[in-house]
């Protein structure tokens, strides 16, 4: 008899893609879904993304409750809650909407990543040693983080939110954060989840979560997928996305004056056909201001529309979650399979829908990894001969 699939619930692509990796790594065959599911998936973790990191808290609330009374449905091992590892978005609102759906009273919350030098200790977040506050997450444009106070970061009005360490007493219900300063102490947290509790975390505590469960075990990495040309796109202007140009041609874009689409098309197409290879991205620094997010992503949409008929690319990498999430609703992809995971958070994904293409997704805030560009210097050498 099959093994019943476990089940993530993630407020953005890029957060589910991140988790569906290491179920990858871990030999697990991973699915990510970015519409709620009406029948089983064939694998062994489904995540979900909600798309909702954007949304006011009570319409969050909503689409998490309606996706969760959905995968309530598909009979599973387990149900775990992805949020952002710095408490953006919807943390306490969706948690709480999961908990109504399943009946639970008790959530450990464990958001940080220790291994990514993101800790909580004394109820406080720091960043490689620098409070949360102090990093350029103070200038995020959708949620700014203020403050480094835990507390603060989740309060809702709702629950009563305090942070333990690992050696303390939890209460029997309510909201309840793990304070972790290394990968030691995720994986007691974990070790400490029970039935009774729903967890609730980064990708940290998700890696111990597998563990705790005995879901799967680390394998070998992959080489990368064969692909024949890439349209890197990077809509995301933050402060803290260390954007650079892949290795190659590149279209650096005023995002207050952004280019027509047919000029735009043309010069990706020829740079495409050229190198096999082009970076299409949003200068960050310069004379201009921020420009956009929505004439921005508009713009990538319409570039990918135009380009993808002509068949001269079969790969697009995409930097940031929203403007991945947009390309792939815009062509109607809801299905995507893990393929290859070139480093933490930057994965690559097949669309069941498409199984031609691939598209890799990348978190605006996470630099891109030495074996991802290394390939694609590779790349352009060898179309330059």
């Amino acid at each position: 008899m099959p093994r019943l699939p476990l089940i993530v619930i993630a407020d953005d692509l890029t957060g589910a893609a991140e988790l569906a990796a290491l179920a990858h790594q871990a030999g697990l065959r991973a699915v990510v879904l970015t519409e709620p599911p009406r029948r089983a998936v064939a694998a062994d973790v489904i995540v979900c993304d909600s798309g909702t990191r954007l949304a006011t808290p009570a319409a969050a609330a909503r689409a998490v409750k309606l996706l969760a009374r959905r995968v309530r449905a598909i009979p599973n091992a387990g149900i775990f809650k992805k949020v952002d590892s710095v408490l953006r978005g919807n943390v306490m609102a969706e948690i709480e909407a999961c908990m109504d759906v399943l009946g639970l009273k008790r959530t450990l919350l464990v958001p940080c990543n220790p291994s990514l030098g993101r800790i909580i200790n004394n109820g406080r977040y720091f960043i490689a040693g620098v409070p949360l506050h102090k990093t350029p997450f103070a200038r995020e444009p959708h949620h700014p983080r203020k403050t480094c106070l835990v507390d603060r970061l989740l309060a809702d009005g709702t629950f009563d939110v305090k942070c333990y360490h690992h050696a303390e007493e939890l209460p029997q219900s309510g909201v309840s954060v793990g304070e972790a300063s290394s990968p030691a102490d995720v994986a007691l947290w974990a070790s400490r989840l029970d039935a009774e509790t729903f967890p609730a975390g980064g990708a940290d505590f998700f890696r111990m979560w597998l563990q705790h469960l005995r879901a799967g075990k680390r394998i070998a990495p992959s080489a990368p997928p064969q692909m024949q040309a890439t349209l890197m796109l990077s809509g995301t202007a933050t402060p803290t996305d260390p954007v650079t140009p892949l290795p190659g041609p590149a279209l650096a874009l005023d995002p207050v004056k952004l280019p027509k689409p047919g000029p735009l098309a043309a010069a990706a197409l020829a740079h495409l056909r050229a190198a096999k290879l082009v970076s299409v991205f949003i200068q960050t620094t310069g004379k201009g201001g921020k420009g956009s997010s929505q004439a921005i992503n508009r713009m990538f949409l319409n570039l990918v529309r135009r380009v993808r008929p002509t068949k001269a690319f079969d790969h697009v990498l995409i930097a940031g979650g929203t403007t991945t999430a947009l390309v792939l609703e815009s062509l109607d992809w809801h299905r995507l399979e893990v393929v290859h995971v070139w480093g933490p958070g930057v994965v690559t994904l097949r669309p069941i829908e498409a199984p031609a293409i691939l598209v890799t997704t990348k978190p605006g805030s996470y630099p891109w990894p030495v074996s991802l560009r290394r390939h694609f210097a590779a790349t352009v050498e060898l179309a330059a001969g």
